[in-house]
């Protein structure tokens, strides 16, 4: 019977395994690292669009308060006249005057902001990816200023209800009704027309309410301002940190 001989495969030296884990472990660091830079360079890319987009916003911001405080200045004017001629001696000849800015007295002007930007980052979770402590800080400060403007809002809106419930006793609600065109704007009306009542007491009094409107009003005016103000600096501000133009 013949015998073979059995062949051995002469072993591997632990260098030889060493290379081969250490081939493995760098082919996936690098995979790692290729994910990594990818992830951060598309949240990257995600901030600068947010970046730019917040920046319009806060532009468009800009136009919409300047347009409420120019609002404001006509508000205040009307309503510093009216108090004057209801309390005026002659009161009976400025009926077409006090029915057209009696019926204007209780509108407001309400503020709407472009925040389409602010709402995605905080829906999306993409506030985050705002890097610049700086940056991010000064957003959520201009942002909060709403808080106090919307409750400024409410206590206006407050006032101008209980103010219509006094000028039901003051102005003739179908001549109310009338001089309010399709369009929305209010026209004055022809003639002198009479108001219900002249007495001192019930006229005193839609006086005061309306002062309590003025300071109101005033207090909105203060506030949107110190907000543009505010929109200018944090535009001024993203620019310089991110070197937008």
């Amino acid at each position: 019977m013949e015998v073979h001989a059995h062949s051995h495969t002469a072993r591997k030296k632990w260098t030889h395994y060493f290379w081969e884990f250490l081939m493995l472990f760098l082919a996936v660091f690098c995979g790692f690292l290729a994910e990594y830079q990818l992830e951060h360079k598309i949240e990257k890319d995600r901030e600068k669009q947010y970046i730019r987009s917040l920046v319009e916003d806060l532009g468009e911001d800009t136009l919409i308060l300047n347009e409420n405080i120019n609002d404001f200045s006509g508000h205040l004017k009307r309503i510093d006249t009216l108090i004057v001629l209801l309390n005026s001696a002659d009161i009976s000849k400025h009926g077409s005057d006090l029915y057209y800015l009696g019926r204007r007295a209780s509108r407001g002007v309400r503020l709407a902001l472009h925040d389409l930007t602010i709402q995605q980052m905080k829906n999306s979770g993409g506030f985050r990816l705002i890097r610049k402590e700086k940056i991010s800080r000064a957003i959520i400060e201009y942002y909060n200023r709403l808080v106090f403007i919307e409750y400024l809002q409410s206590i206006a809106m407050s006032e101008a209800e209980e103010y219509r419930k006094m000028a039901i006793d003051v102005f003739h609600p179908v001549l109310f009704s009338e001089i309010v065109m399709p369009d929305n704007t209010i026209a004055r009306p022809a003639g002198n027309p009479s108001l219900l009542t002249y007495e001192p007491k019930v006229l005193l009094r839609l006086s005061g309410m309306l002062s309590y409107i003025r300071n109101s009003k005033l207090g909105l005016a203060k506030a949107e301002t110190e907000m543009k103000t505010a929109a200018i600096d944090l535009i001024q501000l993203i620019k310089k940190e991110y070197h937008l133009k």
